[in-house]
């Protein structure tokens, strides 16, 4: 293999990893946005209700949206760490570095759980017979996991699961800011009984803002397959100047494109494969399948590129064989 294939090659893979590499980067931007936002998505909205109600009371009027997702973020405004968790349904999960976060189960009995961010600090906790347990207010509250380390996430934060009978609903409405994470229509109507406004958070506002830069990954993925393209457009060019030396014609011809085009396939189907491997170990993936379509996709550009190229150019070099013999 001659010094131009190798370059080619390498060039192949580079594209390969920067098609990736901009997947990664995508989706990092997304896993950012559901960790700055503590595990809500962006459908998220808040409201602040200055009444005596308590938790309690709102989660048995929440009751009548049996039918619908609702995700709760209490926001103590006095306990600026504190922050009580309610679902109706498998809430969006924070990653753990031990134990777990809440399940829909938490929500439903007389006990209320905890779940401490990696730098914990302006609460009690204690251990007992190997557990761990949070105080506040007197009350002890079992940790059922600890948050992994991200920067995009505050880190001091604590959560208590919150429910109709479990003792943190005892506190009032009115010391807590309302996060909800449900449909436009269930948000507005449950604004409406308590005639509030709806607000949007700050990482709604951002990601709105930025929704659109995806665009620009997309377009220099495509730039990269263009790459690919010409790449395998040149490789098949010095194929067929390989095959002009060797002046072999008819089916002898035939056979030796057959197999250079079959190894050099082959030769990039393992680079794709190396890119895969390489980007799963350096770069983050939160679904690891989307790399596997588009680099599956990558290769189908790679194959179909360099096939269209070998059989155009091959049966020019026939025509032009027949034109002089």
């Amino acid at each position: 293999m001659n010094y131009k294939k190798i370059v080619l090659f390498f060039i192949i893979f580079m594209c390969l990893l920067g098609v990736g590499s901009l997947l990664s980067n995508v989706q990092s931007r997304e896993a950012d946005q559901l960790l700055e936002a503590h595990g809500l998505s962006n459908n998220t909205r808040y409201i602040e209700v200055n009444r005596n109600e308590t938790i309690s009371d709102f989660l048995r009027y929440l009751d009548k949206y049996k039918n619908a997702n609702i995700q709760l973020h209490l926001d103590n405004r006095y306990d600026n760490d504190q922050v009580l968790v309610w679902a109706n349904h498998n809430v969006i999960n924070l990653p753990t570095q031990n134990g777990r976060y809440f399940s829909p189960d938490d929500f439903e009995g007389q006990v209320s759980f905890a779940v401490l961010g990696p730098e914990t600090k302006n609460v009690q906790i204690t251990e007992s017979q190997g557990n761990q347990y949070l105080i506040w207010n007197n009350d002890y509250y079992s940790v059922i996991g600890d948050l992994k380390h991200y920067h995009q996430m505050e880190q001091n934060k604590y959560y208590l699961s919150t429910g109709i009978d479990q003792p943190t609903a005892k506190n009032k409405l009115k010391d807590y800011r309302i996060v909800i994470d449900s449909s436009n229509k269930v948000i507005h109507e449950i604004a409406k009984h308590y005639h509030v406004k709806v607000n949007t958070p700050s990482f709604v506002k951002n990601h709105q803002i930025h929704r659109f830069s995806i665009l620009k990954e997309i377009a220099i993925i495509l730039l990269f397959w263009i790459f690919i393209v010409v790449c395998n457009g040149l490789l098949a060019f010095l194929s067929i100047q390989q095959l002009k030396k060797s002046h072999l014609r008819g089916r002898l011809s035939k056979n030796w494109i057959i197999n250079r085009s079959v190894q050099l396939i082959l030769l990039e189907g393992l680079i794709s494969v190396g890119a895969y491997t390489f980007l799963r170990w350096r770069a983050f993936f939160s679904k690891p399948d989307h790399l596997i379509g588009l680099i599956i996709l990558s290769f189908i550009i790679i194959m179909v590129s360099y096939l269209i190229s070998i059989v155009y150019l091959w049966r020019k070099y026939i025509n032009n064989a027949q034109f002089t013999s």
